[in-house]
């Protein structure tokens, strides 16, 4: 499993007393963020989630978890109406993830519990890219087969949904589902991409085999390979 993200290895010193306040503050916004406004609050609530990684490290996961969990939902809030060009707040929200991962890892809560939340981070409001192998420890069996209902339901109810289809994709990688990976990576495969999407996914879960047929399938379907798919290097480089 993945710990914390290399870019909050060095962190300030953690005040525990004023520091829900400190989260408070940082994660705030009061209106639509420009483009320097998203780098300004990104740095501003950077150093403030650098303290609660510290804090994770250094034996308050517990304490740290519900905090990060309010930084989280603040920075969602700020992404909902902000100019992240240059990518800041996707960067914040990635290390704020990765640092809550490593939280629930090291003092797990209660995996329903956890499962709910994974389940309202990503359907409640902008995108949010959890990857659900890293909490699949903390979770335990309860928790995933919860939260696997529960995402496979939205995903039914609404087939076009990307947060739907991004979970369940993560989950088919989870659990090694050729057949999942195949339905939410492969759709109606009707571009040479799809193919080569499909082809990389199941070379990253190990099914190699696997990867190979639909490479070659989607060449002879696709024989000008264009440079989207890359299949022909794809097979060469397997």
């Amino acid at each position: 499993m993945g710990g914390v993200s290399p870019s909050l290895r060095r962190s300030p010193p953690v005040d525990a007393v004023t520091l829900p306040a400190t989260v408070n503050n940082a994660f705030s916004c009061s209106g639509p963020l420009d483009y320097w406004g998203a780098v300004r609050y990104s740095k501003r609530a950077g150093e403030v989630a650098e303290a609660l990684a510290g804090l994770v490290r250094a034996g308050g996961a517990d304490t740290a978890r519900p905090l990060l969990e309010r930084g989280i939902a603040g920075v969602l809030g700020a992404l909902a109406d902000a100019d992240d060009a240059a990518g800041s707040l996707d960067d914040l929200l990635n290390r704020l993830l990765a640092a809550h991962a490593e939280a629930c890892r090291l003092a797990p809560p209660e995996p329903l519990r956890l499962a709910s939340w994974l389940v309202d981070v990503q359907f409640a409001g902008p995108w949010c890219p959890v990857q659900i192998g890293e909490y699949a420890d903390p979770l335990t069996p309860d928790g995933l087969a919860a939260y696997r209902t529960e995402v496979r339901r939205r995903w039914a109810a609404d087939p076009e949904s990307l947060p739907a289809r991004y979970a369940v994709e993560q989950l088919a990688r989870q659990d090694r589902d050729v057949v999942m990976l195949v339905d939410v990576i492969g759709g109606d495969l009707q571009h040479p991409a799809q193919y080569g999407r499909l082809a990389r996914a199941l070379r990253d879960i190990g099914e190699v085999d696997a990867a190979r047929q639909w490479a070659e399938r989607g060449l002879a379907e696709h024989p000008d390979d264009p440079p989207g798919a890359g299949l022909r290097t794809f097979l060469a480089r397997l």
